[in-house]
């Protein structure tokens, strides 16, 4: 479809000439600044089309775009997410021969059996229709994915903001910072991993997480970091110093995995100071401390760094031998009760980011829907899926208390699909839907790959310049209306148009 990056820039070119000529001329219908004041972007992590209804239909046992918090959304758009190059180092090219073909993507032709049999979860991947095995190939990572998304930039799987000869690229939060506005990057996995790395870092490899920790919290343009990847806690909450005595010396597992010993002891002693800011960093580990910043009855006047105590995720990685059980929950496993939940941790990043006058620019990641989804884990999927829409529902509240929509821009989407979730007899019915089994009971599916996958995905927009995304529309996918029903006529975007509408907005 597109078979160069020059392509793309073409037509997002195109697209911010219509953005800026109807911003430029008054053509705005709502009231307001001409300019949104505050950006908010919201990213459930390797969310496939199913992955939105699963988490629906458990929580209210209604279709996703049925929660009042999306249904309230009026723009709903699908999105292609493939990388420049499937490649995980730079190969000096601007050239592509990625795309994404609907009439590929939604063949339901019967072929000769082959796929993915037996993946990491044990699960039979082995499929005779031909759209399953297109969607499993030329698919995106999550640094590239994010890239993209934060920089406009298509690149190699394994780059942040760095592009295929090996630049780095501007990012939105550095426009932000730039534009005066609070700048803010939250998630349920590591600070650092690839996508809230993608809105505070440039790095050739996702993997260095220590290199990229000292830049997001010593050069990089954040105001808000929170995360998990706590080298002194597990992934149960326990603090490896009480597992292991030998720990209170850093000897533990993956200790320093996501953050360095020499940084660590900075943020504890409160000497860590970003470049150009004119206090330290202040640590916030504590549960309460979390849930006070949310309240407004901590507040602290420099940089937050707010890290959960628990490894790699909030809940996810939990493990049921050690939690115990909990049938209230979609996974059946007793929650880490001494962490945040990403709703708390989002109403906290406002809170704080909110008492700049110029506004701010906010990531939010559920980033551990992707990890339950390679592993096909339909509960903690649908756990980690509510999370983000409860956060998301947060994001609502703050906007109509502490703002309104002709002032704020707020866009839900994902980096990519992941593990295809379809009906249980999807393996005859080609993309059969999955089986709705109503509020507090887990849907009826099948899991077609533990992998990304190449799906045009959802995106949803509203508030301040919501409509204008309709302007970046690449192309339409017919099938993508008529079997997911996201919107009317199945047009899309490309991930790139993403940071294309977030610099616009900023006024770039």
């Amino acid at each position: 479809m597109y078979k160069s990056l020059q392509r793309y820039s073409t037509l997002a070119l195109a697209a911010a000439a219509l953005f800026s000529l109807s911003a430029c001329g008054g053509g705005d219908d709502d009231d307001g600044p001409a300019l949104p004041k505050n950006v908010i972007v919201m990213i459930s992590d390797g969310a496939s089309w199913n992955t939105w209804e699963m988490a629906a239909n458990w929580q209210a046992g209604v279709k996703a775009n049925d929660l009042p918090a999306y249904a309230a959304m009026p723009v709903r758009l699908g999105m292609t997410t493939f990388p420049l190059t499937t490649s995980t180092t730079k190969t000096d090219t601007a050239e592509t021969t990625l795309s994404y073909d609907p009439a590929k993507a939604w063949d339901t032709t019967l072929v000769t059996a082959a796929g993915w049999i037996g993946g990491s979860t044990g699960n039979d991947y082995t499929t005779a229709i031909a759209g399953y095995q297109y969607l499993r190939q030329n698919v995106t990572d999550s640094a590239a994915a994010g890239t993209a998304l934060a920089s406009g930039h298509k690149t190699y799987n394994n780059a942040i903001n760095v592009d295929n000869f090996g630049n780095p690229v501007e990012y939105i939060t550095q426009i932000a910072r730039a534009q005066g506005k609070a700048t803010g990057v939250i998630t349920s996995v590591p600070f650092n991993h690839a996508t809230p790395a993608a809105f505070g870092a440039q790095n050739a490899s996702r993997n260095a997480y220590n290199a990229i920790a000292k830049s997001m919290l010593e050069t990089g343009p954040l105001d808000v970091l929170m995360g998990a990847g706590h080298p002194e806690y597990d992934d149960n909450g326990r603090a490896w110093a009480d597992i292991d005595p030998t720990c209170a010396t850093n000897a533990c597992r993956a200790a320093n995995t996501y953050i360095a010993a020499t940084e660590w002891q900075r943020l504890k002693a409160g000497t860590l100071k970003p470049a150009g800011a004119t206090a330290a960093w202040k640590l916030i580990d504590d549960k309460a401390d979390f849930e006070k910043l949310a309240a407004g009855t901590l507040s602290y006047d420099g940089p937050i760094f707010g890290i959960p105590r628990v490894a790699s995720t909030l809940q996810q990685a939990r493990q049921a031998a050690v939690k115990g059980n909990d049938a209230a929950q979609p996974s059946g496993v007793a929650l880490n009760t001494t962490v945040p939940t990403l709703e708390t941790m989002t109403k906290a990043a406002l809170a704080a980011l909110g008492k700049n006058q110029k506004g701010l620019f906010l990531m939010v990641e559920g980033g551990a829907v992707d990890w339950a989804a390679h592993a096909n884990q339909t509960g903690r999927i649908i756990e980690e899926q509510v999370d983000f829409n409860r956060a998301l529902a947060a994001v609502n509240a703050w906007v109509e208390k502490n703002s309104n929509w002709n002032e704020t821009l707020l866009i839900v989407t994902t980096d990519h699909g992941n593990a295809l979730p379809l009906g249980t007899a999807s393996d005859s019915t080609a993309f059969q839907p999955i089986t709705n089994a109503g509020a507090g009971q887990l849907p009826q599916l099948r899991w077609w790959s533990d992998n990304h996958t190449n799906e045009v995905v959802r995106v949803w927009a509203r508030g301040k310049y919501a409509e204008k995304m309709n302007q970046y529309a690449r192309g339409r996918d017919a099938q993508f209306a008529a079997r997911i029903g996201h919107n009317a006529d199945g047009s899309y975007i490309d991930n790139t148009d993403i940071f294309g509408i977030g610099k616009a907005a900023l006024g770039r």
